[in-house]
């Protein structure tokens, strides 16, 4: 995983993946890793991100607001531009884009302990599939140049499991073999901490401070699909970003 020391079948490309169970064990050989890495939070990353600031009663409050009405501005205080600014990224930006609101939101309950599906070779430890907590996601669309970009939010009830949450997004997005999912799983960013994927260094990742009960984490990360891929916003800059992103969330 790439970090520095500078004081988480897919929906199609325009929503964003969930973090629901089927599509974790979609990923094949790694339904172990990720399920096991959904439980606790692990040792990586450099940085300071967020304060506390944001609760998960508040952030899934505002999931529900925004799911009900369509959309809606990017909430929580985050301004991209403000944070590729602070970052060094000049490059300009503007809400929204082709065929994308400028928000989305979903908000998933509790899924209790249950049997593995037929086909599934669990892991020893894991005689059944994990609880998986309730959830809240909000993604902010952008375009910066001319390339869509995204910040994905994922507020959890249960304190550690954000990020583990988001590894199929994450792999997605970044691009990421089964060995360096596994990598980034296990030396994901702890609460507070900012890191970028490993290679390209595709996907920015934060794990910010909650206030109260819950977890947070934050991705930002360019949607290319179908569009030019931003070289300015990989790697350290966009470690950078996703750590101003992160400090700017409130409640």
């Amino acid at each position: 995983m790439t970090s520095t020391s500078d004081p988480t079948t897919a929906r199609p490309a325009t929503r964003r993946p969930g973090p629901g169970r089927h599509r974790l064990l979609a990923l094949a050989g790694t339904a172990g890793l990720l399920l096991g890495a959904a439980a606790c939070g692990s040792d990586g990353g450099t940085g300071t991100a967020g304060a506390g600031r944001l609760s998960y009663d508040q952030a899934r409050s505002t999931a529900g607001d925004l799911a009900k009405s369509g959309s809606g501005p990017c909430p929580f205080g985050l301004d991209l531009a403000a944070a590729l600014k602070a970052a060094g990224v000049d490059r300009p930006v503007s809400a929204g884009g082709k065929d994308r609101r400028v928000t989305e939101a979903d908000l998933e309950e509790e899924i209790p302990a249950q049997p593995w599906p037929s086909g599934a070779t669990p892991p020893p430890s894991m005689p059944t599939m994990p609880a998986t907590p309730a959830r809240a996601w909000v993604t902010c669309h952008y375009t910066v140049g001319a390339t869509p970009v995204r910040i994905d939010l994922i507020a959890v009830a249960d304190h550690g499991p954000a990020v583990g949450l988001m590894l199929p997004h994450i792999q997605r997005f970044g691009n990421l073999g089964v060995d360096q999912l596994t990598d980034f799983a296990e030396h994901q960013p702890t609460t507070g901490r900012t890191a970028v994927t490993p290679g390209a260094g595709l996907v920015g990742v934060a794990r910010p401070a909650v206030r109260g009960r819950g977890d947070l984490a934050l991705t930002l990360t360019q949607d290319t699909q179908d569009a030019p891929a931003e070289s300015a916003l990989t790697g350290e800059p966009l470690r950078r970003a996703t750590e101003r992103l992160a400090a700017q969330l409130r409640g």
